[in-house]
Parts: C-alpha cells; structure tokens; sequence
C-alpha cells in the first residue's frame, strides 16, 4: 500500500539523493572545521575547566 502512494507522487526519487548529499556534507563541513581549529586549539579547550585563579569555597555549599 506504502508503495503505491509513495510511486504516485511526482518527484519522489529525488529526496533519498538531496538527503544524501545533506548528509554528507554536514559530515564534510564538520571535518573541515575540526582540521582548521588544529590540535592546540581542542587541547587548550580541554584544560579551561581545570585552570581558575579563584579558589573554591566548599563552605558556601553545605547541606544540613
């Protein structure tokens, strides 16, 4: 039944090769953008949550 609607519309075949060609160049797009940023950038990134110039003050967040 699916099969009978779905031959009936005019343009179908078209969709499965827009959505390949979406997909893949998300993919591309993301893989560029990862290479320009270089490795120093991500390793940078990576150590902001460990570097902070104010110490921690665990005694604001006590539970009674």
């Amino acid at each position: 039944m699916y099969k009978e609607v779905l031959r009936s519309i005019e343009g179908i075949g078209i969709f499965p090769s827009i959505s390949l060609v979406l997909f893949l160049g998300f993919f591309i797009g993301l893989i560029i953008y990862l290479v320009k940023k270089g490795k120093s950038h991500f390793e940078d990134v990576s150590r902001l949550p460990l570097e902070s110039d104010d110490p921690i003050d665990n005694h604001k967040h006590k539970i009674s």
